[in-house]
Formats: C-alpha cells, sequence, structure tokens
C-alpha cells in the first residue's frame, strides 16, 4: 500500500468512484471530462484553476484573500475546504496535474498539528473562540480522504491523531460538538465532525463505536418531534431569548442532520429520509438579489448531497434548480466576476 515515487495508489473502496472519474479522463494531464458532463467538469476545473492561483507559498489558503471582510479567520479551515475539493475531483497528492499543490496543503496541515492531534492554528481571539473544532473537524475529513484515496501510509499516523483528537473532544452528555473540545453540542460542528469520522472509518482508520452512538443520541434530540423526524434544528437545547432561534427546524440544518442519518444507516427508501428530502426540494436554491441575498452555499453544500444520495427524480430536480444558480455564481457574483 506504499505511494513510493512511480507506484500507483490503491484506494480504500468507498473513495474507488471519485478516482475513476480522473481514470476516465481522455488526457490525465490536462482538464478532465468524466462522467459528469463537459459543463460541470469545465466548471470543477475552472474552480480548481482558480484555488491552484491562490494558494499561498507555505501551502495554505486564507479565507481574508479575496477583498471581502472575514469574521472569523482559520488558515487551518480555508487550506483544508481547498484541499477538498481537489481531492473530491479526484487529484491526490501522489498523482495527477494538482499532486503538488494538494501535496503542499497537506504539509500544511501536518506541520500545525500539535501533539494531541489537534489541527487548528490559533489566530486571534473571535476565530478561536468560534472556529477551533469546526476547523479541527474540516482538517480532520482532508487528511483522511487523502489517506482513503491514495492509502498512503505516510498520512495514517498524522489522520489517525486527528481523529482521536476529535473523538477526545466530544461532548459525553450530549453526544456532539460545539466550539471547544467536551463544552457543549450542535447540529452544524456535529456534522463535520461526523462526516470526518466516517470517512476515517472508510479510510481504515480507527473510531470507536460509541462516538457513533453519541451522534446518534444527538441528532434523536435535534429532531423537532417524534412526528416530525425529518425536521432538525440547530441546537435543541437553545431557550434563552437570544439563542431561541437554535431550537427551530431550518433548510440548513434539516440537511446536515438528514446527511448524518444516512451516514448512519438511513436508506433512501426511509420514509423519514423521503419526508426530509421532499421538504428540501420545497426550498430550492436561490441566488436572489444584492439587496436581498439568498444565496447559502452552506446549504447547498449539505442539501447536494442528500438529494444526491436520494437519487432519481428527486435528484434530478434539486440539480436542476441548482445548475443555473452556479454558473449565475461564477459570472455575476463577488469580485471576481465575469473572470470565469
Amino acid at each position: 500500500k506504499g505511494t513510493a515515487k512511480g507506484l500507483v495508489p490503491i484506494p480504500a473502496a468507498a473513495f474507488e468512484q471519485r478516482m475513476r472519474r480522473m481514470d476516465e479522463s481522455s488526457n490525465q494531464d490536462t482538464q478532465a471530462m468524466g462522467p459528469l458532463g463537459p459543463k460541470t467538469e469545465e466548471a470543477i476545473e475552472k474552480g480548481l484553476e482558480f484555488l491552484a492561483k491562490h494558494q499561498r507559498v507555505d501551502g495554505s489558503w486564507k479565507l481574508e484573500d479575496f477583498g471581502q471582510r472575514t469574521v472569523i479567520r482559520s488558515d487551518t479551515a480555508a487550506t483544508a475546504l481547498s484541499l477538498l475539493a481537489f481531492q473530491g475531483a479526484g487529484y491526490s497528492h501522489v498523482q495527477y496535474k494538482y499532486q503538488q499543490e494538494c501535496r503542499k496543503a497537506l504539509g500544511f496541515l501536518i506541520a500545525g498539528q500539535q501533539s494531541n492531534g489537534d489541527l487548528y492554528r490559533p489566530m486571534e481571539e473571535a476565530s478561536d473562540r468560534n472556529g477551533w473544532l469546526y476547523s479541527h473537524a474540516i482538517g480532520t475529513l482532508a487528511l483522511c480522504e487523502a489517506y482513503g484515496m491514495t492509502q498512503d501510509e505516510n498520512l495514517r499516523s498524522a489522520a489517525q491523531r486527528a481523529v482521536d483528537f476529535l473523538v477526545y473532544s466530544q461532548d459525553r452528555q450530549e453526544g456532539g460538538w460545539r466550539y471547544i473540545p467536551r463544552v457543549g453540542s450542535d447540529t452544524s460542528v456535529t456534522g463535520w465532525g461526523m462526516m470526518a469520522l466516517k470517512s476515517a472509518e472508510l479510510s481504515g482508520l480507527y473510531v470507536p463505536k460509541q462516538t457513533f452512538e453519541g451522534i446518534e443520541k444527538w441528532l434523536d434530540h435535534s429532531q423537532v418531534s417524534l412526528r416530525e423526524q425529518h425536521l432538525y434544528r440547530y441546537n435543541w437545547l437553545a431557550n434563552t431569548p437570544e439563542t431561541k432561534h437554535g431550537a427551530l427546524p431550518t433548510p440548513v440544518m434539516t440537511s446536515v442532520g438528514l446527511l448524518m442519518r444516512l451516514y448512519m444507516g438511513y436508506k433512501r427508501d426511509n420514509n423519514v429520509m423521503a419526508k426530509g428530502a421532499d421538504w428540501l426540494l420545497q426550498r430550492p436554491p436561490a441566488m436572489g438579489t444584492e439587496q436581498s441575498p439568498k444565496r447559502d452555499t452552506y446549504y447547498w453544500y449539505y442539501a447536494t448531497q442528500v438529494l444526491f444520495h436520494m437519487g432519481g427524480d428527486r435528484w434530478k430536480n434539486w440539480y436542476q434548480a441548482l445548475y443555473p444558480m452556479l454558473i449565475e455564481s461564477q459570472v455575476t457574483q463577488g469580485p471576481y466576476a465575469g473572470s470565469w
């Protein structure tokens, strides 16, 4: 399973599909045109070109590099999310044209890892207070995917230590994660933690059974009621006037909860999944206007995964609503409008 120079990595079974995208490319050294269709593939490749162009010399990306004010800063999260984009397209640190970008990003993440496995690089007070476990979970996901895609033994130790710190950080009372280790839970941070741990498990890394049992406990509490198990809340414990909005179901938290249910074993024909997917479809992606923006890429990220796994007409209808939003955002949104 080594990945010495000249050897082709053998991915864990769960990661074979994304690697197949590259295998089906007519030319692996240029723009891939895999099974998603030419327009989608072109959009993916242009997005990756943009990321490659803005990677820093040390292998990192910064959220604040793009001309917009950032309330929370995290070089760990920015770098891990960028790396996940490359890996999601089938590129890795051992082969294909973005090999160097992926390798440098992994090097940055691992160089910042503490002895206890924590991947978060401290920033300023507000970011440290709110972004710590978000960042570590996303970084863990990126490391586990890199290991799962390549089975590179050079990554195994760092990935397992990152998983171990995430397991340690779980709130033992409620079963999820929030901002700092072992203190509080919310569905948002728990979603990232769940994805990282599932990726770890699929990669062949060790995750204790009781960690997943804790996540199920949080999900059971976070669903609105026994009659509305398809709807999920950010924090069912939020009960002060300032925070009680967190106890109401929202599209983004419902999409996170439903994806976690899929990862925990719910099948697409499960009645809860069907009702939840149909509820999301009643709230399709929208851009809104500059005065009244509705673009919510966090929601799009999770809901798209849910609807993709549901398949059939549900996926077709969601994709048909989402695709025009992606094209519009590439052409008209942000400081790089028109650069596509």
